[in-house]
């Protein structure tokens, strides 16, 4: 099969979908209805593939609510070439690749990342899922026990409370009304009749007129094209059925709800406010980039300065594509923790919308750079051009203002538990009540964003090589560019400082709260500000334009708190063992501070003016030395092995943490290896042969450069002991024959890594991982360079310096019980001790 021909204009056609400069791009509808896209990123190390379909939750037949997340389960437990049920994950795995697929409103799609060399038979099994699909009775029916456990596991999850709420503003009738995660009441008992209707509603709808196939990397453009049409060509040619999407929205009003665990006296941290304003989809289309030009100066810091100076603003959030809600403009705040909160953000939003209607944005910023999530983008908006919806002839904004009129917001209130009358959605319990719109209110009086002023500056010219600018003891100054990539910004700025330990996470939430107009500002000058922390103190890094970054720098410091009060926290979304594995990357590095750790530290790149960037430093090294000495909390390594959880939810779980000795790329590696060798066969052993539970992962994760490894069970009948047991079987009985790997096969999980951590693929990405090894040096106290090697050139080496043996020791010390870990252990209220 001959691929597609490419076009002249693929490198302008790349620029302007938001890929790196000397990207190419080329789109194409064939002959059997199937669109393939092909995105050449010559910095990219991974070959990213999505397949979609045209297809959501929305389109279920009534009578079957969680079919379409059925259909995305059943597409994983073998297609007609590659029959196993674990065979997929046992594949991916062994290259170093992930997976993963998503069911939404109205597209359903499974995404590989894979190394570039697999990405040929990567693409014949991703095109076998979709097209033949088994469905074998027994695994369908194991698979609907699946989706009922986590559905009552969501139960505990304010996210599927938010979804269900948001229907109550959705029309009687409309399937958008109703829950559609699928469990054993709404999909049924009556397997046969099951795979009956798997096999009816794949057939209707997964035919190549309603696909799309997707593919991102360094591969050559012409071969991608033609790894696309080929394995493209083996989808079903029929014609499938478009399907029938009416209006869902009733008339505009408002909805308050909180999860069925919410307690009286909830903190305001816990409340949400989201308005939204619907949009009809041809119009939406059609003047896609006037709405973001709304939508970035609706977010360009001056409404949430206004909003701070009246309430404790902590989130303001602006999308044109909310989740579920369809095409909307939307806005999220939090907290609202009251009904007079409410009433200023609404009138707030209101008078903003009719600012930002007035005056768009002239250029909206581009959107930050994010490699694995462009694909799936892509492949929803090619998914939804399928839709062949004809085009307003009329390019005139005019026909989309009445939609955007303040009668026409509806509102979403996530509020606190109060003595309101609130009534109870019988499949989720979901708590709710009708919100009425508030009225007219005094407005708040309108604040300025923060003003980034340019500043006349002295950029550094000539060598970039990196050398040291100043040093004394208090403060440390770098300059210089160790690698410049296409897409780098004309400067940089980071700066790291000393900080305690204790109350970090409720010191970066204040900080973060504090720069939210700054950020946002910056965001609307094509600027960038990041703000965090970890267990060697708090940092920052700051690009942009030269004449600006200094004013940015300058604010973003004066906004660090030096003392803060105790974060509250509300429900946590996401599973439970998505919650433990969190912990994994949030809870401090098992080591004291090193030697020199407490010494200020910044890197000044790029164009970035270097006596700005040496006075701010001294200034921030004078502010630390006048504040009192930090307290911090004794801390902790792994003596302590043990860790109930406070009940969150109704399941049980069980998870072991293996802590890496240090935070070498040798120790992070073989972590990483090991996790590889484990994940499928531990899924597969607990979730299919024994039944546990169906949530069994090994994830790797890092915290402060530290590697950790989780295995974690989540189990809706199974005690935590239990699970306990189960995990300390496996890795007796199966932990090192897994790990026993060939040289052959040494040399492919080698290779599979190096595509996840080699050279990195955007600018930021090359930031971001030179100011962490900028900062480990200082923490140790090392005077030579700290970029000789590369920070990825020193982790390839370290890879390719490990042997079999090594990695095969490592898994007889964990079974063994000889290496640092600790368990976390959760079990529901009210179940026996």
């Amino acid at each position: 099969m001959n691929a597609p021909t490419t076009a002249p204009n693929d490198d302008e056609t790349a620029r302007r979908a938001g890929l790196p400069p000397g990207s190419r791009l080329h789109e194409t509808r064939l002959a059997s209805g199937l669109t393939i896209a092909a995105a050449e990123v010559p910095g990219a190390r991974l070959q990213r593939l999505v397949g979609a379909v045209g297809v959501g939750y929305l389109d279920e037949p009534g009578d079957c609510r969680g079919l379409a997340h059925l259909l995305e389960h059943a597409m994983f437990l073998g297609s007609a070439n590659f029959p196993d049920s674990s065979e997929l994950a046992c594949w991916v795995g062994e290259r170093g690749g992930r997976y993963n697929a998503r069911t939404e409103e109205t597209v359903t799609d499974i995404h590989l990342h894979l190394p570039p060399g697999d990405a040929d038979e990567g693409l014949a099994r991703l095109v076998d899922m979709l097209a033949q699909p088994r469905f074998e009775l027994e695994r369908i029916a194991q698979e609907v026990k699946v989706l009922d456990a986590e559905f009552q596991a969501r139960l505990a999850d304010p996210v599927l409370h938010r979804r269900a709420a948001l229907g109550r503003l959705c029309r009687e009738g409309h399937p958008a009304r109703l829950c559609h995660a699928g469990n054993r009441n709404t999909l049924g008992d009556d397997t046969p009749r099951l795979v009956a209707q798997l096999r009816d509603f794949h057939r209707l709808h997964y035919g190549a007129e309603r696909m799309v196939l997707v593919m991102l990397g360094p591969l050559p453009l012409e071969e991608q094209l033609e790894l696309l049409a080929r394995h493209g060509a083996a989808l079903p040619a029929r014609e499938a059925r478009a399907p029938i999407r009416n209006w869902r929205w009733s008339e505009p009003g408002g909805v308050a709800w909180h999860p069925p665990t919410a307690k009286a006296g909830t903190k305001s941290r816990t409340t949400t406010l989201e308005l939204f304003w619907p949009l009809p989809e041809e119009q939406a289309s059609a003047h896609a980039d006037w709405l973001a030009s709304v939508a970035a100066r609706l977010a360009d810091g001056r409404l949430a300065a206004t909003l701070q100076a009246a309430i404790e603003l902590e989130q303001l959030e602006v999308t044109l594509a909310p989740d579920g809600m369809g095409n909307a403009l939307a806005l999220c705040l939090s907290p609202a923790p009251d009904r007079e909160a409410v009433q200023a953000m609404v009138s707030a939003c209101h008078s903003a919308l009719e600012r930002a209607l007035a005056a768009p944005l002239p250029t909206p910023p581009a959107a930050p750079l994010d490699l694995d999530a462009w694909p799936r983008r892509r492949a929803t908006e090619l998914v939804a051009n399928h839709q062949d919806t004809p085009q307003p002839a009329d390019a005139s904004t005019e026909p989309l203002l009445p939609w955007l009129a303040p009668e026409q917001c509806r509102l979403l209130w996530q509020s606190p538990l109060t003595p309101h009358r609130w009534a109870t959605l019988a499949e989720t319990g979901t708590a709710w009540h009708a919100l009425p719109l508030p009225g007219e209110s005094m407005p708040l009086p309108w604040r300025a964003p923060p003003a980034l002023t340019v500043r006349s500056t002295h950029p550094r010219a000539g060598d970039p090589t990196p050398r040291q600018l100043h040093r004394n003891e208090q403060f440390t100054l770098w300059t210089g560019d160790p690698i410049l990539l296409p897409d780098a910004p004309p400067a940089s700025l980071c700066l790291g400082w000393p900080a305690p330990a204790s109350q970090q996470a409720a010191r970066l939430a204040q900080w973060r709260q504090n720069t939210l107009p700054l950020r946002q500002a910056a965001a609307s000058h094509g600027m960038r500000l990041s703000c965090a922390g970890d267990a060697r103190g708090d940092w920052l890094i700051a690009t942009g334009t030269t004449e600006r970054l200094e004013a940015l720098v300058e604010l973003a410091v004066a906004c660090w708190p030096e003392k803060t009060a105790p974060a509250s926290t509300g429900p946590a979304e996401g599973l439970l063992a998505q919650r433990m594995l969190a912990r994994l990357e949030t809870l401090p590095a098992p080591v004291a501070h090193d030697a020199g750790a407490g010494d200020l530290l910044g890197w000044a790149s790029g164009c970035a003016d270097e006596r700005a960037a040496e006075a701010l430093i001294r200034h921030l090294a004078e502010r630390l030395a006048e504040a009192p000495a930090p307290v911090d909390e004794p801390r902790h390594g792994a003596q302590e092995d043990t860790h109930w959880l406070p009940p969150q939810g109704s399941d049980h779980a069980a998870m072991l943490e293996l802590l890496g000795p240090d935070d070498t790329p040798r120790s992070r590696w073989l972590l990483r290896l090991l996790a590889q060798c484990h994940d499928a066969a531990f899924h597969h052993e607990m979730r299919q042969r024994r039944g546990l539970g169906y949530v069994a992962a090994v994830r790797y994760r890092e915290a402060s450069g530290f590697p950790r490894l989780g295995y974690v069970i989540q189990s809706p009948g199974t005690e935590a002991g239990a699970l306990r047991q189960a995990i300390l079987d496996f890795l007796s009985r199966q932990g090192e024959a897994l790990a026993k790997l060939s040289p052959a096969e040494m040399i492919q999980r080698r290779h599979g890594l190096l595509s996840h951590a080699g050279r990195p693929e955007t600018h930021a990405e090359a930031t971001a991982r030179l100011w962490q090894a900028l900062r480990r040096q200082a923490a140790a106290g090392s005077d030579t360079s700290p970029w000789q090697p590369l920070p990825w050139e020193a982790e390839e080496q370290a890879l390719a310096a490990l042997h079999c043996d090594d990695l095969l020791c490592l898994a007889k010390d964990l079974a063994m019980d000889r290496l640092a870990m600790r368990w976390w252990l959760h079990r529901p209220s009210g179940a026996d001790a």
